[in-house]
């Protein structure tokens, strides 16, 4: 309607300006302003965030979290009063700030440039968003865990703070976050995997924290149910496939499983030789290899078992050979070819019981730095613990919990095997770990991989040492040359 009256005119500019139609429903925002459409699990996040002050979201691997994590941000910009809202995020790495979570939000930006419905200001590359005067409204950031002051200096009325993967946040990032999120116009949403319930987000998770906790199975996701989304949807869900694989691979039992599958906090009790926050924060490390190698060879020769070669350079350990169903000699080999491209000095470490003395034999007389480890031997500190396998897992779990090893973040079935394996005291007091056969009778796979992480950080007794002259003399003569 036109305004002819200049009174009337003068008088509408001190009007309060309407709310914007979305400010209350940002599952339809992201619908309307971005053509997207968010499963219903998703939706209910959204809805979370407008209802209550904080919401917690425990979910499965590839549910799409960061990506209604992302929307919800964008939202909060766009529906509130320009320069009076603000956007903050933080996760355990600043790969996880930069690469996930603000590079969903710049991607629905562009989005909703290409549609003809562009946000205020800018989404930089700096994971910064500001307005066209320069005004900052937006930044994810990775300050040190020890600082509680990290998001200092933010006063707006209406402050987001998303907090993605939100196990691997130590509880001094937690209570900085609570500090500028102290009105009632403020709020919170924590989402990642339920890795470890001994974490500030399992204490949010846990009932009477006050949070708002919605949980997401992958059996709750549009792949396993009837819920209709867009076909472009579902490859980016977990598949049934991939869950059958992990099933298989991991065990049900396995916390790993408890977690990425099911979306719940594993029990994690005072037997867990090694918390899964410790296997997370291994995985998101990034530590400087040094010369000092070695191999771990976990050798298995037929069946299910698998023949596993890690490699270390200092804290930093990948696995570089996995295989099965081989005879001791094509193991030998194998070995060998790795232990040739190592241009360090290094020594090989190889599960000498049963046919892994054949292994060891064999390396002994070409010539390489081979170690036979006998898991069952006597511990060096016999007090403390029931055998060398016991002393050498418990060194690798000192490891972790000093933040001196370095993991392949992509090798979730190292975690998995690590995450699931117990200790226990005999009754003198020594500790002893779970063997094979008690984790296979709890539905678990043999812990190969993780055998092997073991056997090439074990630090090894003088006594274990064989050497060529220990050898029979027929053993000297092989076909396969080092050389």
């Amino acid at each position: 309607m036109t305004i002819t009256d200049p009174f009337e005119y003068a008088a509408r500019q001190f009007e309060p300006l309407r709310p914007d139609p979305h400010l209350t429903d940002p599952a339809g925002w992201i619908r309307d302003r971005l053509g997207e459409h968010p499963w219903s699990k998703q939706r209910d996040i959204a809805a979370s965030i407008v209802e209550h002050r904080r919401t917690a979201v425990r979910s499965c691997h590839d549910s799409g979290k960061s990506y209604i994590a992302s929307r919800i941000a964008d939202w909060w910009i766009d529906t509130h009063p320009p320069g009076e809202a603000f956007v903050v995020s933080t996760a355990p790495t600043y790969k996880q700030v930069h690469a996930i979570l603000w590079e969903e939000i710049r991607a629905a930006a562009k989005r909703a440039a290409a549609n003809g419905n562009p946000l205020p200001g800018r989404v930089l590359q700096s994971d910064e968003w500001k307005l066209d005067d320069g005004t900052l409204v937006g930044f994810g950031r990775k300050p040190a865990d020890t600082d509680e002051h990290g998001f200092q200096g933010i006063h707006r009325r209406f402050v987001l703070v998303i907090i993605d993967e939100a196990c691997g946040v130590p509880e001094q990032l937690w209570t900085a976050v609570e500090a500028i999120t102290t009105n009632a116009d403020c709020r919170i949403l924590a989402i990642g995997n339920p890795d470890d319930p001994n974490t500030e987000f399992g204490k949010v998770c846990k009932p009477g924290s006050g949070w708002n906790v919605i949980g997401i199975s992958a059996f709750d996701t549009p792949n396993f149910t009837d819920e209709l989304v867009p076909e472009v949807l579902r490859p980016l869900l977990l598949s049934e496939e991939w869950v059958e694989d992990k099933k298989r691979r991991w065990g049900e039992e396995s916390p790993r499983y408890i977690s990425k599958v099911l979306g719940e906090f594993p029990d994690v009790g005072d037997d867990t030789l090694i918390p899964p926050s410790w296997i997370e924060a291994a995985q998101q490390r990034s530590l400087q290899p040094t010369e000092d190698q070695r191999l771990g060879v976990d050798v298995a020769r037929f069946g299910t078992d698998q023949t596993i070669v890690v490699q270390t350079a200092g804290p930093v350990a990948r696995i570089v050979g996995s295989w099965s169903k081989q005879a001791t000699t094509e193991t030998t080999g194998r070995v060998v070819e790795i232990a040739r491209a190592m241009v360090a000095s290094y020594v090989i470490h190889v599960d000498g019981v049963g046919v892994g003395g054949g292994v060891v034999d064999q390396l002994i007389a070409l010539g390489w730095p081979a170690l036979d480890l006998q898991a069952g031997a006597a511990a060096a500190d016999n007090e403390r613990f029931a055998n060398a396998r016991a002393e050498w897992y418990w060194g690798l779990r000192e490891r972790f919990e000093d933040g001196d090893i370095d993991l392949d973040p992509d090798d979730d079935e190292l975690a998995a095997q690590l995450g699931s394996m117990k200790y226990k005291f005999t009754a003198r007091g020594q500790i002893q770990i779970e063997s094979k056969d008690d984790m296979r009778k709890r539905g678990l796979p043999s812990p190969d991989r993780a055998d092997g992480l073991m056997l090439a950080f074990a630090h090894v007794a003088p006594d274990q040492v064989v050497t060529a002259e220990d050898l029979e003399p027929e053993l000297a003569d092989y076909s396969i040359s080092p050389y």
